[in-house]
């Protein structure tokens, strides 16, 4: 919900989730400018889940243990992912994501 109000956009959020543009996911090795024509360079990659699968898993997916299991050995995932999954596999269901997207 917070992207909503930095954006002035009311369910960018929304959006966002349910497209998969999940946020800007990146680590800056050097310090200096980029133009918009350069190209990126994948240098390493930690994980065998991608962006687009932890997405899946977390959003657009039943619930699904294995999966959790599968994103939490995700190596650099945050600690409010790691909590999340770590509460869904307890529970056995899927949170209410309306305090995130909407902040209610």
């Amino acid at each position: 919900y917070k992207l909503n109000y930095h954006f002035d956009i009311s369910d960018i959020a929304q959006l966002m989730q349910n497209t998969g543009k999940v946020g800007w996911l990146y680590s800056v090795i050097a310090p200096g400018l980029v133009s918009a024509d350069a190209p990126l360079e994948l240098v390493s990659r930690v994980s065998d889940v991608t962006v687009q699968e932890a997405a899946a898993i977390a959003w657009h997916m039943p619930f699904d243990d294995d999966q959790y299991h599968r994103l939490l050995s995700a190596a650099g995932l945050s600690k409010s992912w790691t909590r999340t999954m770590q509460k869904r596999r307890l529970s056995g269901k899927i949170e209410d994501f309306s305090r995130r997207l909407w902040g209610k």
